[in-house]
């Protein structure tokens, strides 16, 4: 059946469940004023690591739960000491009424706040049982943190499979550790004071409504956004704020802070059999999905058209009939040469073969005037994509669901990229090189000189001069791309040259893309599960040789055949495209005064960091068919919102992303809790 829907902008929230008060002096819940965004709300932690530095410690956990409420309605939780305050929203998926948070041991000497799924929790309570730890609740996978702490410390985390990032406080050894998962699915920021307390939370916002810590933007951090339209190794564009880096923890023990990395990349590539290789990967995204569709509540999947999709929701509705499938199209009137972005065609005939429930979600040319704002509100910095429609798409699923399968990923892992593979050369064992490499790119030029050129975009370095105003590049310093590049690539496990990409890829792109998988969900309550960054899956796929991925000219060649049984002839035969909206058109089209608006010459020189005349050059070029500067203006456009959301560089100038837009004025709300 085929549910059609027209854009809107306001969800319906879901009521929140009865908050029941604690009696324990030290831990408890309360009641706030609900802070919306995008009309639900999912998981959040706070915490201050003061040791006795801030005296209203208690007051200002509170004040940083309160900001991200718009992450877990259900439920909240509090736990102080001389030391540590903690703080916690969450949303019921998992052991609905005993896996509140903070969570103790049998002793109530281990607390721990998590948020994310641990898939192999059953597991590792078996494992915990037997050396005798007895667990409190049914089958919260939070548990296992505390009991998995105490039995392996640090080690814990070479043990979990999952998305998460957590904070367990060690009330006899007075030590904190902070935890976040291989890729990064899940965020965890951290600011320190002058004074040397240490804040972590899952959202930036929550940082500042600790009343510790000011936004102010980072000249040095915007500069490299407009060079990669991404920012890498856990830095954040607000000065002093970082993340915890993807694949480490943190120790504060208080004697002193140290962080070190526990999963890096191996590359063990070996030959197998293509049969063999895809019922190996077959047979462990099957199991993948069962784990990952394991859940209290109805899950969810998008449905995009591609092969990723496809074979999750597949997946997914062989096991539960009453999951639905989720799409996004878009109004192709006028539309030029990107209306191919529009997969409604192949969506359809997965729903039709499938026999499955399919929702759509039809965007108007012009959304991007109510939904440009919001989003960079949801994401707290400017990021790669064209975000916006994955923040309303999110918004549909949430109003029937709590958690949706991704797709994400599966490029990244399983040799989806075959233009990416085929610009850089250095094909798969067995496989010819591709012809336009031979003659084109020079055999012995570095993996750095291959790769750059995919890393330099929405800006080419010969830009930057003209692009920034003098006075911002006087504060921005030197930062360049191809320098964090060599150093990243410095460190792949490996010298081909497929897998140095796939490494920095990873590193750099996925980890973007996870980082709006993450907060545009949140910000309607939605958790988004990615069941093809699997631990298993990513073991598995860094283990096959890589002609059986790709030969750089057909991609995910291994996955294709493992999924062949569940998924129609034409998805598994069908060459990757693109997710996104037709902007390029779209911005020539209705969107075309709005655009100019946003990046009026009066505005642009009223922020101080870009040259008018340079932005209305490419505004010129791209509205004339000149060139496509697509993935330029979204970036300028993103950097406009951000400003105004959080009074950077000049704030709110006023129209047009005035009131009428302002759908979720979060940022405002919280700075002035």
């Amino acid at each position: 059946m085929l549910i059609r829907r027209s854009f809107h902008v306001a969800s319906k929230p879901r009521s929140a469940d009865a908050r029941a008060a604690c009696c324990r002096p030290k831990t408890y819940r309360r009641r706030d004023n609900w802070l919306k965004l995008g009309g639900s709300s999912m998981c959040g932690l706070a915490g201050i690591l003061h040791r006795d530095r801030v005296r209203d410690a208690g007051r200002r956990i509170g004040s940083m739960a309160a900001a991200i409420r718009h992450r877990g309605p259900d439920d909240d939780g509090f736990f102080e000491d001389a030391d540590i305050s903690l703080g916690f929203r969450r949303l019921s998926i998992v052991d609905l009424h005993s896996g509140r948070q903070p969570m103790t041991n049998e002793d109530g000497t281990v607390w721990v706040v998590f948020n994310g799924e641990i898939y192999n929790h059953r597991e590792l309570r078996r494992e915990l049982e037997t050396e005798g730890h007895r667990f409190k609740t049914d089958h919260s996978d939070t548990e296992v943190l505390v009991h998995g702490y105490e039995q392996w410390r640090e080690k814990l985390l070479d043990k979990l499979n999952g998305m998460f990032a957590f904070a367990i406080w060690d009330q006899r050894a007075r030590s904190l550790t902070l935890g976040r998962d291989r890729l990064g699915i899940k965020p965890l920021y951290i600011a320190e004071t002058s004074e040397g307390s240490l804040l972590f939370a899952s959202e930036i916002r929550a940082l500042q409504a600790s009343g510790l810590v000011s936004l102010q933007p980072d000249d040095a951090a915007v500069f490299a956004y407009f060079q990669n339209q991404n920012i890498w190794n856990g830095r954040s564009m607000f000065r002093g704020i970082r993340q915890l880096r993807a694949g480490y923890y943190l120790v504060d023990d208080g004697r002193g802070r140290r962080e070190a990395e526990y999963w890096d990349f191996s590359f063990n590539r070996r030959s197998k059999a293509p049969a063999v290789a895809a019922t190996m990967l077959r047979d462990v995204l099957d199991e993948t999905v069962d784990r990952q569709i394991a859940a209290d509540v109805p899950v969810m999947a998008y449905l995009s058209g591609g092969i990723d999709s496809t074979s999750l929701v597949a997946a997914a509705h062989r096991r539960d009939p009453k999951v639905r499938a989720y799409s996004c199209i878009f109004d192709l009137e006028g539309v030029g040469e990107d209306r191919q972005v529009d997969e409604r065609g192949f969506s359809r005939l997965v729903a039709n073969e499938l026999a499955i429930e399919h929702v759509e979600l039809e965007l108007p040319q012009t959304v991007l005037r109510r939904a440009l704002l919001p989003t960079l509100q949801a994401l707290e910095e400017p990021r790669m994509g064209m975000a916006y429609v994955n923040y309303l798409i999110a918004g549909r699923v949430a109003e029937d669901s709590k958690v949706v399968l991704s797709g994400c990923g599966g490029d990244e892992m399983l040799g989806g990229y075959v233009g990416r593979y085929g610009y850089v050369g250095g094909a798969a064992s067995g496989a010819a090189r591709s012809w336009w490499w031979r003659f084109l790119r020079p055999q012995e030029a570095s993996a750095v000189e291959r790769i750059l050129p995919l890393y330099t975009y929405p800006l080419m370095p010969s830009e930057y001069d003209a692009a920034f105003t003098a006075s911002f590049k006087a504060g921005a310093g030197d930062y360049s791309v191809a320098e964090e590049l060599r150093a990243l690539l410095a460190r792949a496990p490996s010298d081909h040259v497929w897998d140095k990409l796939l490494y920095a890829d990873a590193k750099t792109y996925l980890a973007g893309l996870l980082m709006v998988e993450d907060k545009v969900s949140m910000a309607h309550g939605l958790e988004a599960r990615v069941p093809l960054l699997d631990n298993r899956i990513i073991d598995l796929a860094t283990s096959f040789d890589w002609s059986l991925l790709t030969d750089g000219s057909v991609g995910k060649k291994v996955f294709r055949d493992a999924v062949r049984p569940w998924v129609p002839q034409r998805i598994a035969d069908k060459p990757k495209m693109g997710f996104g909206p037709p902007d390029a058109s779209w911005y020539r089209g209705g969107l075309r005064p709005f655009v100019e608006q946003v990046l009026a010459p009066q505005r642009v020189a009223a922020r101080g960091v870009f040259n008018p005349d340079f932005v209305a050059t490419a505004l010129e070029a791209h509205m004339s068919g000149k060139a496509n500067r697509l993935t330029l203006l979204w970036s300028l456009l993103s950097f406009e919102a951000w400003c105004e959301a959080f009074d950077l560089y000049g704030g709110d100038l006023g129209m047009p992303l005035g009131d009428e837009n302002r759908l979720h004025p979060l940022s405002r709300s919280v700075a002035s809790s």
